[in-house]
């Protein structure tokens, strides 16, 4: 058996590293990898704790009962605080909830936005660099030609 050295197969392996190397060299690229990376954790996370929130917004959600306590009689002031107790503590856990998943659609629509713009970027500097390399390609064939 045999093993031939081909020197072709060498230089194309070289020129693929060269290649990557140019890749992490663009600015263009790496910013849009990175914008890729956090759009897709901010999406994520932002997926994640949206429906969280809106199941638990769903659990806590308005009864009616914080306006049918005006229709009790009036009571003295420490029995009003023993039974609107509950209705307060449901309508603050509500609010809590509601804001938090208006901050997670902002942290989705953000993952959203970056995935997209991270992919434009990494597309067009690929583009980019695969237009420049088959112009570095045509030149080597004329010189040698």
């Amino acid at each position: 058996m045999e093993v031939k050295f081909d020197p072709g197969e060498k230089l194309a392996k070289i020129d693929e590293i060269v290649k990557i190397r140019d890749a992490y060299k663009n600015s263009v690229f790496v910013s849009g990898a990175v914008c890729l990376l956090l759009g897709v954790g901010n999406w994520v996370v932002g997926s994640m704790e949206t429906s969280k929130f809106q199941s638990l917004l769903y659990k806590t959600a308005q009864t009616g009962l914080e306006e049918s306590y005006r229709n009790f009689q009036e009571l003295d002031q420490q029995k009003n605080e023993e039974v609107l107790r509950r209705i307060n503590q449901n309508r603050e856990k509500f609010n809590a909830a509601r804001v938090k998943l208006n901050f997670y659609y902002v942290v989705l629509i953000g993952g959203r936005i970056l995935f997209l713009l991270g992919l434009f970027l990494v597309l067009a500097s690929l583009i980019r660099l695969i237009r420049a390399d088959a112009q570095k390609n045509k030149q080597r064939m004329f010189q040698t030609g």
